[in-house]
Order: C-alpha cells, then sequence, then structure tokens
C-alpha cells in the first residue's frame, strides 16, 4: 500500500509517492510487505468463468448437432425425390419433377405451355408436395 505525501523540497514533483510503515522498496520499484512475501495476483478458474466456459461449450455442441441432424434431413429428401412431387428451387421458382437425374432435376413450371427447365439437384431447397401413388 502505498501513501502519497506533498514534497517539501522543491526540485522534486509536487506530490511523491512514500511507502507505508513496514513496506520495503525492491529496486525495480515494487513494493514487499514486511512479511517478506510479495501480494500474489488472483489466478486459476473460479466458478463463473467455469459456468461461463460450459455455457459456451454447451451452445457449440448443441450448433454442432443441429447442422448434422438439419443435413441428415436435407439428405434424405434430396434422395426421396421423385416424379410428380412439387418442389421449390433456391430462386422461388416452384414446379412439379418431370425426370430425376444424378446431378439435374427437370421441373415443369407451366402446364399451359408446357414448360419445363433443368435445375441442380443442389438448388432445390423444399419438396412442396409429394406425390401420392395413385397421381399420375
Amino acid at each position: 500500500m502505498l501513501q502519497t505525501t506533498i514534497a517539501q523540497n522543491t526540485d522534486g514533483p509536487a506530490f511523491a509517492a512514500q511507502p507505508a510503515p513496514g513496506t520495503t522498496v525492491a529496486p525495480g520499484g515494487t513494493a514487499a510487505t514486511g512479511t517478506g512475501g510479495a501480494a500474489a495476483p488472483r489466478g486459476g478458474f473460479d466458478f463463473i468463468t467455469l459456468a461461463l466456459f460450459g455455457v459456451i461449450l454447451a451452445l457449440i455442441v448443441s450448433s454442432l448437432l443441429g447442422a448434422r441432424r438439419e443435413k441428415k434431413k436435407y439428405e434424405e429428401m434430396m434422395s426421396s425425390i421423385k416424379k410428380n412431387d412439387q418442389v421449390r428451387t433456391a430462386g422461388g421458382i416452384i414446379g412439379s419433377v418431370v425426370e430425376v437425374k444424378p446431378d439435374v432435376v427437370v421441373l415443369k413450371v407451366d402446364e399451359n405451355s408446357n414448360t419445363k427447365i433443368t435445375v441442380a439437384r443442389g438448388k432445390i431447397e423444399a419438396v412442396m408436395k409429394e406425390s401420392t401413388t395413385g397421381a399420375a
């Protein structure tokens, strides 16, 4: 603990730091108590740090598990696409599946003009209505 006092001479600063009684000053300017031990800084993990670490770890794990679950659901949807399913693409186009190829899907987007477009299979976002077994 340091005490400040007003210096009496005019050569130095107006305030000079004086060590408290029973305190010695080391050559580097650090103060040590008269008992011989320096005050140790508080270190290690306390309860709040441990709790915060646990919460962050739980959020990361739940995020990874949720992403894995969504990816699995998407893969199942992509593998189950069949003829006559109504799907929505990433661009917002809704059409009926005419043909399914390994990399692309052919969609009929207009019944009147029989307009068909070819879409990359990875750009299909959702199956809107699945075809029934009795549908043509």
